[in-house]
């Protein structure tokens, strides 16, 4: 999609005059419309309320806690994004607004970073579950060094989002430089996102998950041969994992199909360019429902995040009640005062 970063600003760009694109583009609009009424405001919630428990309770959490923590900021900023885009005229049919391309650009450059950092922080969270159980307790899986580690996550997204900024640079000045317009650095964009975005993450999870399935085939495990993942962290783990890849697999595939499509230079069938485009809007609409999946799952089978939730809400609870008694003692003073002075001097 993002075809206002591409310049296609007609009157829709989901419109069409065949009557297949057309039903197409109904389709993804309904879509778009029963994500923004059931998916966004879940998502909201969700990653508002990981980032408040875990970043109330950082003294106390662990490994995987800064993992989710990562996904939930990443998460607020993919459904920012999802907000603005799926009300614009690349889902819907009647679209809310438009908007011009430096904003569409910045959106752009946000849900590239904020797609790599889910998906790094999946992997990264299955490394560590193999490190903490071949060498448990130590600094190469604790949290200082977590925390570390999401820091170079996002600056390493910053950086694999480069292209992006590049296309936009390139669109402004294409006219006064013939070599610029050479560069195709949509498409590279395209390959550099696919290759970074799921060929390395999943070579990555399927290495750790190689080695935790596999543990005698490492030389690690002669260090801590009765070492054993936390249960719960290892029920964690497989479904995030797999609902991120799930979700985020499509999306990927549709830029190697939309690059492979450019390379063969099929470029003058509208009619399959038109399909894709709308197949790559869907895929992009499954990939923010990650927003919403992840938190979910990491509420709902994280043991501890629950009665830290209520310790949060209680602590809640008891400011607005001391709030209150402070509030209720001064006036008590200010009318105690009040009577004092109104009293007749004998």
């Amino acid at each position: 999609m993002w075809s206002c970063i591409q310049g296609n600003f007609g009157p829709n760009s989901t419109f069409c005059g065949d009557d297949l694109c057309h039903n197409v583009g109904l389709i993804l609009s309904i879509a778009s419309t029963a994500y923004l009424i059931v998916c966004f405001p879940l998502g909201l919630i969700f990653n508002v309320l990981v980032l408040v428990v875990n970043l109330r309770h950082k003294l106390s959490i662990n490994m995987s806690d800064v993992y989710f923590t990562n996904m939930a900021l990443a998460g607020l900023i993919l459904n920012l994004v999802a907000f603005l885009q799926l009300l614009g005229p690349d889902h819907l049919l009647w679209p809310v607004w438009t908007f011009g391309r430096e904003l569409c650009m910045v959106s752009f450059i946000l849900f590239n970073m904020a797609a790599l950092v889910s998906i790094y922080s999946a992997t990264l969270l299955s490394l560590d579950c193999f490190i903490e159980q071949a060498l448990p307790h130590t600094y190469m899986s604790s949290v200082y060094n977590t925390k570390h580690v999401c820091s170079f996550v996002w600056g390493g997204a910053a950086l694999a989002s480069f292209s992006s900024l590049l296309f936009y640079v390139c669109s402004k000045i294409s006219e006064e430089v013939n070599d610029c317009s050479k560069l195709q650095t949509k498409e590279l964009g395209d390959a550099i996102m696919f290759f970074t975005g799921l060929v390395v993450p999943t070579a990555g999870v399927g290495y750790a998950f190689r080695l935790i399935l596999c543990p005698r085939k490492s030389h690690l495990f002669q260090l801590a041969e009765s070492s054993r993942l936390d249960p719960s962290i290892q029920r964690l783990l497989l479904p995030t994992v797999l609902a991120q890849f799930a979700l985020w697999l499509p999306y990927y595939l549709t830029l190697l199909v939309s690059t492979a499509h450019f390379v063969t230079r099929a470029r003058d069938d509208m009619r399959f360019a038109n399909l894709l485009h709308f197949l790559r809007g869907g895929c992009e609409l499954l990939a923010y429902v990650s927003t919403c999946a992840v938190p979910m799952i990491y509420k709902c089978l994280q043991k501890t995040f629950d009665s830290r939730l209520r310790l949060v809400i209680q602590d809640m609870q008891c400011g607005l009640k001391r709030g209150l008694c402070n509030q209720r003692g001064l006036r008590q003073q200010h009318i105690a005062t009040v009577s004092q002075a109104e009293l007749p001097v004998e």
